[in-house]
């Protein structure tokens, strides 16, 4: 009546289907387009090396240097004398400005003791003060300029400089520095013209801190000059 197929005749159909042409060979095809046939599926690639050739280059290429070693020891002295000579214009000025103090006050010390007979005959203030300016100021500058000579000669002395120059500061000025206070009477009402004169004296244009600050930039100038002579 009706032709229904039976269960064999239904398999035997299914295999008789037909498969999409070069479907397989397709997918296969793409894939392998991801993993190079030459490498291989799985196998480990070689790394390359040829980034690594201008690195190498560059190494083995010596680099010249931009500093010139035959002048690093002219340098390093020209460095030694221009630091004595800063560290000479603050030491001079502090020690100065400390001596100006100490001298002030022994001034002050000196009109409060002032005798009756001399307040109404004064004498002049270099004659009461000389021997407190040498005590005070005098004698320590000195010694603070010894000091500071004799950094500069054993500078001289380590760069084969020293006896080339002669390298000492001359100290005339201080034998008679209160020879500025001569027209002024030593009184009590003169205070406030001694101490103008005495701050000027001191650390004052032309004063003694400036005087001896010229004399070490000129000491300092003098050894450099025996590198080029």
């Amino acid at each position: 009546m009706n032709d229904l197929p039976t269960p064999r005749e239904s398999t035997n159909s299914l295999d008789n289907v037909p498969t999409p042409e070069g479907m397989w060979t397709k997918t296969a095809a793409f894939l392998k387009s991801f993993f190079p046939a030459e490498q291989g599926m799985g196998e480990p690639t070689e790394p390359k090396e040829s980034w690594l050739e201008p690195v190498l280059a560059s190494v083995d290429t010596p680099v010249a240097s931009l500093v010139d070693f035959n002048k690093l020891p002219d340098l390093a002295f020209r460095r030694e004398v221009l630091d004595w000579r800063d560290n000479f214009h603050a030491a001079v000025t502090l020690t100065v400005a400390r001596l100006e103090d100490c001298f002030i006050q022994q001034m002050q010390a000196d009109l409060d003791n002032v005798s009756l007979l001399r307040k109404v005959l004064a004498r002049p203030s270099d004659e009461i003060l000389q021997d407190s300016f040498v005590r005070i100021v005098r004698l320590p500058l000195i010694a603070v300029l010894r000091k500071e000579e004799n950094k500069l000669n054993a500078i001289a002395q380590k760069w084969d400089h020293f006896a080339k120059v002669e390298l000492v500061f001359d100290t005339c000025r201080l034998n008679a520095e209160c020879a500025s206070l001569h027209d002024i009477g030593f009184k009590f009402s003169k205070k406030n013209l001694i101490l103008s004169r005495i701050q000027t004296l001191m650390l004052g244009p032309a004063g003694i801190a400036e005087h001896f600050r010229d004399q070490g930039m000129h000491l300092s100038r003098k050894l450099l000059e025996t590198k080029t002579s």
